[in-house]
């Protein structure tokens, strides 16, 4: 069954950037980024995927036109080769970071991204129609403002533009409130949404453990307790 899936960009990445300085082909590709208080000297630094790849040099001239290469404390490659993690000595000199928003490295785009203020894009699987935006923006309220909802739609033969029970929301986390700490399942109206963020390990609903689906689960399940992780003869229910 085919789904409205794309390649990955800017809103796949669970990443949102919008400037009409970035190309609309312009791919975004990040791995789990750390975020919070850690992270409030810090930024990443996206670089376009097709000039891979980049030395620490090619970072001079950019830090130097902006005035704050004196102002690095530390800078590497996290963990892809087109993305490097970059530390600064002072909130000043990361301001003047997020402030441009855009370098040039290598005469090609590089997005600096402010990790202690993550704007994400995730899907919301098996809600039913009818299901409002006010009632999605309510569910994450303790996570962040939804700034976005749309549906789905499907781009099969026959299907074209029917509405799925799929939603994507865009959400501006709340300051020290990390992707890791999103729900995987949450409830809306009628419904249990599974919510599924890219980068972040999927939850199996078989087991409730994360790092693996459904269709993959290994974990034994006791026939005498229906629990997960052991089995029959390694059970110690007790008699109360």
């Amino acid at each position: 069954m085919k789904s409205s899936s794309r390649a990955a960009t800017a809103a796949d990445a669970g990443r949102v950037i919008a400037s009409p300085l970035v190309p609309k082909d312009y791919r975004i590709i990040l791995p789990s980024m750390p975020s919070g208080e850690a992270m409030r000297r810090a930024v990443a630094l996206h670089c376009d995927v097709s000039g891979r790849l980049y030395r620490i040099d090619d970072f001079r001239k950019p830090l130097k036109d902006l005035g704050v290469i004196q102002q690095v404390s530390g800078i590497g490659a996290y963990p892809m080769p087109h993305v490097c993690l970059l530390n600064m000595k002072t909130e000043q000199a990361k301001k003047a970071l997020t402030d441009a928003g855009i370098l040039k490295v290598k005469d090609r785009v590089c997005l600096v991204i402010d990790l202690t203020r993550q704007e994400v894009k995730m899907k919301l699987h098996w809600l039913a129609f009818g299901v409002t935006k006010d009632a999605i923006r309510r569910a994450f309220y303790e996570y962040g403002d939804v700034k976005e909802v749309t549906d789905d739609r499907w781009r099969v033969e026959n299907f074209e533009g029917v509405e799925s029970t799929t939603r994507v929301i865009r959400m501006q986390l709340r300051d020290g409130v990390s992707v890791d700490q999103l729900p995987h399942q949450v409830r809306i109206g009628s419904s249990t949404a599974l919510v599924m963020v890219p980068g972040r390990p999927p939850l199996c609903l078989r087991c409730q453990s994360t790092g693996h689906m459904r269709r993959d689960c290994k974990v034994p399940r006791c026939s005498e307790c229906h629990s997960f992780g052991h089995q029959q003869d390694e059970c110690n229910r007790s008699c109360a």
